[in-house]
């Protein structure tokens, strides 16, 4: 018996040190988990620095913008008048830009641009069907539009003859050329429409790009025209990076920085929507490269491409109004938020307010003379009836 008890009295203590031990250890586990998520409500966790939360403001800004344009936005305006045919000059054969604008200006997800007939104007025709006239050529049904013609950089006025488009691009930055492109539109009577991008035009000023524009806005009596200017070409391809249009008119420097390039591709797809969207008429604009994600330009871009806008969309809205129309917009609602001042008070106002100030001060004075003198009356009689009674 003495065994036995002394053998339960050890379970029992055995027991209890047990749940002694769980206990201490489920309080343990309590008390750090109550710690751990007092840890994590917030308060030390590192947050966003202001830079950051500004940079976020921003783009739910330009976000949302972008989303009321949107959505109110109508299908986009086509020039009625830019015709089954097209020429394209000033492109190398061996370069691959000429092979590129082909397929910019023949492809089936662009109907906007829909051409019967496409003449590559060149300077060595064996050398242009060599390297042009390809696998591609037939399975896209390029080869079926398809012509060319031979002779210096630019073509003939005969040879514009029957054209209703023409595409021209002319490399190193030489704007000597634009007023001879102009004059041989001017005499082309089937042109109706030109699309001139100038690509290497790093040495390139302000005042040579609106000399440009005053001039083609002088000669453009017969067609309509959308001139590009660009710097280095790359061969980033295109929709992979952001870019921002600047009307020449606002270019106030050198548009271009050293060194500075753009895509080649994205600058062919610019060029060649901008002769179907009937706002870049009479447009005279420089792309840059938006490299830095803070930029407007980067956040207009990237959201456009979130939202939903097609390449036509996205280049009609760079080109109409981009960033420098939605700057414009802020600062008009600034405008229209700040409080007006109010007109001085009049020497008639001012002796008013002087005497409503005056009876007013009288009243209270009054007022507080009466509560005085019925507080001692109630004391005087608070007194009289204590004696009394």
């Amino acid at each position: 018996m003495k065994l036995s008890a002394a053998l339960v009295a050890c379970l029992s203590v055995a027991n209890a040190f047990t749940v002694s031990r769980h206990a201490s250890t489920s309080d343990s586990v309590c008390r750090g988990t109550t710690r751990l998520y007092q840890r994590t409500l917030g308060f030390e966790t590192p947050g966003y620095s202001r830079a950051e939360m500004e940079l976020q403001k921003k783009q739910t800004e330009v976000i949302g913008y972008l989303s009321g344009v949107y959505s109110g936005k109508e299908a986009t305006a086509l020039r009625p008048n830019v015709g089954p045919s097209v020429l394209i000059s000033g492109f190398d054969p061996e370069q691959p830009a000429s092979v590129e604008i082909l397929d910019f200006l023949n492809n089936e997800y662009s109907p906007h641009l829909s051409f019967t007939k496409i003449v590559a104007h060149v300077e060595d025709m064996k050398t242009a069907k060599k390297r042009l006239i390809g696998r591609n050529a037939r399975y896209t049904g390029l080869l079926d539009k398809l012509d060319f013609s031979e002779g210096t950089a630019l073509p003939t006025a005969a040879q514009l003859d029957g054209m209703s488009s023409w595409v021209v691009h002319v490399d190193g930055g030489d704007m000597s050329k634009l007023s001879d492109i102009a004059d041989l539109a001017a005499s082309a009577e089937s042109v109706q429409n030109v699309a001139i991008l100038i690509s290497g035009a790093q040495g390139v000023g302000a005042a040579a790009l609106q000399a440009a524009d005053e001039m083609l806005q002088s000669k453009a009596s017969s067609f309509a025209y959308t001139l590009l200017v660009v710097p280095e070409w790359n061969d980033e391809p295109e929709a992979m990076c952001a870019f921002g249009i600047v009307d020449v008119g606002d270019v106030s420097d050198g548009p271009f920085t050293e060194g500075e390039s753009f895509s080649r591709e994205e600058s062919l797809r610019i060029i060649t929507e901008c002769l179907a969207i009937d706002k870049a008429a009479g447009k005279s604009v420089v792309a840059n490269a938006a490299k830095d994600v803070t930029s407007l330009e980067h956040m207009m871009i990237q959201g456009m491409r979130e939202i939903g806008f097609t390449r036509i969309e996205e280049v009609e809205q760079m080109v109409s109004i981009g960033v420098k129309g939605y700057t414009d917009m802020l600062d008009e609602q600034a405008a229209e938020a700040v409080w007006e001042k109010a007109p001085e008070p009049t020497e008639e106002e001012l002796a008013a307010r002087a005497q409503t100030k005056e009876q007013t001060l009288l009243l209270q004075k009054q007022k507080r003379e009466e509560e005085k003198k019925s507080s001692d009356i109630s004391a005087m009689a608070l007194e009289w009836a204590k004696k009394e009674y």
